[in-house]
């Protein structure tokens, strides 16, 4: 899975959709994901087009994994979100609709649809994807010291329009918590928890020396995030394995302990096709 930067200065890395479509072209089993787009910060009738097209060249084999944005407002964020003409503070209302939206226009329908941010009159694309793809929602509950009003709200954006659902910097007892939030919801929704996919993108770091895995760990999250953080902890990234193979096959088993099933994996560091070797060679075989 792939990122998804738009203007802010951190995140000078290239577009999201343009590289999974490169990608499609030079793969054929790999299933191909963004973690995650910043949908508020696009156009969803552009957003299904763009994404059906990926999902043609892959042959029907993308998943949609999007996000409001950042927990809690920040300069570079807020730039974007002015930058694109979206509202940082209604961020979750307008993704709840063009999740609508998009499912509706994969569907082939032709739509119309009076929402509070979005208006479309006999809108129909004549692109589908090959199927329709599974939309993930990416959310951190667990941070921010957020109201149950808002947890339950996040919880049921997921239920009411999402395959899967994903967090990062969590504990086993936090993603425990707010896997437990996510099935209560859905029950009471009507909808079969197991209907739900849990998943978790881990940072990782495997090294043999610890205190090295830590430093360049808190140095790759300082430099991807444009941040001053002097601690993985300050972070929040600290939940993650920085040590050896061993240490981040406890840190899998412990999340998959505690409800996950589907792991998305990001290496710190700059060598990232020696990082991903070592976890091919080392940490994988535990799960097979």
């Amino acid at each position: 899975k792939v990122a998804d930067p738009m203007i802010e200065a951190q995140k000078s890395r290239l577009e999201a959709v343009t590289t999974l479509s490169a990608i499609a072209m030079r793969t054929e089993r790999v299933q191909l994901g963004t973690a995650a787009i910043i949908a508020p910060l696009r156009n969803p009738t552009w957003l299904a087009l763009s994404w059906a097209t990926l999902d043609r060249l892959a042959g029907g084999r993308t998943i949609l994994g999007v996000c409001v944005g950042a927990e809690q407002p920040k300069p570079g964020i807020t730039g974007e979100f002015e930058t694109a003409g979206a509202n940082l503070k209604t961020r979750g209302q307008v993704m709840t609709e063009q999740l609508d939206i998009i499912r509706r226009l994969w569907a082939g329908e032709r739509l119309d649809f009076d929402g509070v941010h979005h208006t479309l009159h006999g809108v129909q694309s004549e692109l589908y994807p090959v199927r329709q793809p599974p939309i993930w929602i990416a959310s951190n509950p667990h941070v921010g010291n957020l109201s149950p009003r808002l947890r339950q709200r996040m919880a049921q954006r997921v239920v009411d329009h999402a395959k899967g659902w994903m967090t990062c910097t969590a504990s086993p007892d936090e993603y425990r918590t707010c896997w437990q939030e996510l099935q209560d919801v859905a029950r009471v929704s009507d909808r079969d928890p197991a209907s739900i996919a849990p998943g978790y993108q881990m940072l990782c770091r495997i090294d043999n020396d610890r205190a090295n895995a830590k430093a360049i760990g808190v140095e790759f999250v300082n430099r991807y995030y444009h941040s001053t953080y002097r601690s993985l902890d300050e972070a929040r990234w600290g939940q993650d394995p920085y040590g050896t193979a061993e240490d981040c096959v406890q840190a899998l088993h412990a999340l998959a302990e505690a409800g996950c099933e589907h792991f998305v994996v990001r290496f710190a560091g700059d060598d990232q096709a020696e990082q991903l070797r070592r976890f091919t060679a080392d940490v994988l075989p535990a799960f097979r």
